[in-house]
């Protein structure tokens, strides 16, 4: 429960947030007495006085009150002097003050929530003063090469509900749905509405979910990284056939060649697979698979050409040279 009166939810993990929000109501507010415990503030609504009197109001008919105050019209993007501070933003002088004193003053048993989702501009005079009155909490979003965290957070949101689920199909479902929080709980939902009465997850289960284009494109990973060059060529063609962009595909070509590269050098320096799953931030039991099954299909020097011309289909895509499909075709068949 936050400590003060004044407390900011902000980053760019929109799941985090909105469970933030969710227990913040369930410790506040009585769904009996919603409609004087909770007061919801959008971000279409512009009227200053607006927030100041719902900031300002005493709890009647409710021991507390909760204020959601989303995405301010006064914390948008505004002018910036060359010293990095504030310009004249959309608040008046006057407008200002007013609601620097209610919110310097809020009374007791009223908690006032800003919501920021997205990248904030930490330089902001309004996010300065929220800093000092109050208590931030940020929310931020996995680095892509955080799958590892991303798939053990995964095994732990899953065994809060009494389910457990394979290594393999963990990093599966991170490989399909990528590192976004919100689209993995919401795939990890499906599979659990799927395998509804199982107390375990496989591999298997997490497949007979997925899209044809999901499946295909873990497909292509699997074929870059054995070097089955007719499959490689038969899986982004059809890939390209349904939608996916080629710019998309040349990325997660370019993502997966990387990683064999890594691993690759660093087995040279005789390092062990757990050093390497340590250095590289990856599942131990996934770099040891890749170590045993799929390195001895590749040398050092044939990475590094075919990593080169991932790069040179990205150039020839920018400028121009190459229409993007061809160029993707033609650089993946490098791999043969």
């Amino acid at each position: 429960m936050p400590s003060g009166k004044l407390l900011t939810l902000c980053g760019e993990e929109n799941y985090f947030i909105e469970q933030a929000v969710r227990d913040l109501k369930a410790q506040y507010v009585d769904p009996a007495l919603a409609a004087f415990a909770l007061d919801i503030i959008t971000e279409k609504e512009r009227d200053i006085n607006r927030i100041i009197n719902s900031v300002q109001l005493i709890p009647s008919f409710a021991p507390r009150r909760l204020v959601l105050i989303y995405e301010p019209f006064f914390m948008t993007a505004a002018a910036r002097t060359e010293d990095g501070e504030d310009a004249a933003g959309p608040l008046a002088a006057a407008a200002e003050k007013l609601l620097y004193s209610a919110l310097e003053n809020i009374p007791d048993g009223v908690l006032v929530v800003f919501v920021l989702r997205g990248k904030v501009d930490q330089r902001k005079k309004w996010f300065k003063f929220l800093q000092s009155q109050g208590e931030v909490r940020k929310f931020e979003s996995f680095a892509q090469w955080d799958r590892t965290k991303v798939a053990d957070w995964l095994s732990g949101y899953l065994r809060g509900k009494n389910i457990d689920i394979e290594p393999a199909a963990a990093d599966f479902l991170v490989e399909v749905s990528g590192v976004s929080i919100g689209a993995l709980v919401n795939e990890a939902e499906k599979i659990l509405t799927y395998a509804a009465g199982k107390n375990k997850l496989t591999l298997s289960d997490v497949q007979a979910v997925a899209s044809q284009g999901e499946l295909n494109t873990y497909a292509l990973g699997e074929a870059l990284r054995r070097r089955d060059a007719p499959e490689i060529l038969a899986l982004t063609a059809r890939l390209l056939r349904d939608g996916e962009a080629p710019q998309l595909l040349l990325g997660f070509a370019v993502s997966q060649l990387r990683l064999l590269l890594q691993i690759k050098e660093l087995q040279q320096q005789k390092k062990s697979y757990n050093e390497i799953a340590g250095l590289l931030k990856r599942n131990p039991f996934y770099v040891k698979i890749i170590m045993e099954k799929d390195l001895p299909r590749h040398s050092l020097p044939q990475l590094k050409n075919a990593y080169y011309e991932l790069q040179n289909a990205d150039l020839q895509m920018k400028t121009g040279l190459l229409e993007p499909r061809n160029a993707l075709l033609c650089a993946l068949a490098v791999l043969a």
